[in-house]
């Protein structure tokens, strides 16, 4: 369950890390070969948000009240359900599914179960992929880590807010040059651990192609879980949980997670658009009513008839099993 509270010891997060790699190592020494997996159709997640729309006030009970939320949520939290069991052909199937709809297509994945710190499955964990706006998940905490965890004041916090629901490129823009750049990216690297996570090299100003791999997002949510103070990790994750159907350039962000996980609660940051000659579409977040599962499905390809979104909605469908419904 998502924690509030101060930020843990530098020695819990070693032992936390541990912990997880142990479990990597554990599932990738039981992978098996890949297998043919039907595609399956995907039911829209019932709750639709235009841009312009403001979000809705139900967002699930954490540790404390999110700020944000409506007095009505649940004041208890709901049952523990039984741990999923660990499937490496999980990740396998994500792919195979991709690679129907895209052919060539790249795929990282890690889903990981924070009750009981167990990677449920993983396929190329450390495998580099362009952020896209996933990035502006970075450049949030940057922001509030180099204010030493005091909340700005309301019109930035707004910002931070619409950045993340609505993916605003402008705003993500200029943050990303008021916290200098990829400067930021190193410092958020060091603050939590991250062995992968670079700025962007050809083009500074091109914060989308900062790179990440699944491994290094899971540990950026566990620390938004369970790192943060309890007013910063509630401005965060209250903004990833309205994130709204129409992102502010257009683009339908509720590929992946939403639409590919239907029935079940979550917290995003997507990424879309190109790299090179690559097309890139991400999806991760927070799923589950008490935030229990840590799910990332990064992608590139080629598509020249914009399959991706679709492709990476279908592939990640293939992650059900182990992300029960609540």
């Amino acid at each position: 369950m998502i924690r509030g509270g101060g930020k843990k010891s530098g020695s819990w997060y070693v032992f936390k890390i541990m912990k997880i790699r142990m479990g990597r190592a554990m599932l990738s020494a039981t992978l098996v070969g890949a297998a043919l997996a039907l595609i399956i159709t995907v039911t829209r997640h019932p709750s639709t948000e235009a841009a312009d729309s403001p979000p809705s006030d139900d967002a699930p009970e954490t540790s404390t009240s999110i700020s944000m939320a409506a007095s009505s949520a649940p004041s208890t939290p709901p049952p523990t359900s039984a741990a999923p069991a660990p499937s490496p052909q999980a990740a396998l199937n994500v792919r195979t599914v991709m690679r129907k709809m895209v052919p060539g297509a790249e795929v990282g994945v890690e889903v990981y179960d924070q009750q009981t710190d167990t990677v449920l499955t993983s396929l190329d964990p450390t495998e580099q992929f362009p952020t896209m706006s996933v990035v502006k998940l970075l450049i949030a905490i940057d922001v509030l880590h180099q204010n030493n965890w005091v909340l700005p004041d309301q019109d930035e916090q707004q910002e931070i807010t619409r950045m993340l629901s609505y993916s605003d490129d402008a705003i993500a823009s200029e943050l990303w040059e008021q916290q200098g750049g990829g400067a930021l990216v190193t410092r958020d690297a060091a603050l939590m651990g991250l062995k992968n996570t670079v700025p962007p090299t050809s083009d500074p100003g091109e914060w989308g192609d900062t790179r990440t791999t699944a491994q290094d997002l899971v540990t950026v949510y566990q620390y938004v879980a369970d790192g943060m103070p309890t007013a910063d990790h509630d401005l965060i994750y209250t903004a990833m949980f309205h994130a709204a159907q129409t992102a502010a350039d257009g683009t339908d962000q509720y590929f992946g997670i939403p639409d590919g996980l239907p029935g079940t609660t979550w917290a995003i940051k997507q990424g879309w658009g190109s790299s090179g000659p690559k097309d890139v579409v991400n999806t991760t977040g927070l799923v589950g009513s008490d935030s229990r599962y840590v799910v990332i499905v990064l992608t590139t390809g080629s598509s020249s008839d914009h399959k991706m979104e679709s492709a990476i909605t279908s592939a990640t469908a293939q992650l059900a099993s182990l992300v029960p419904k609540s």
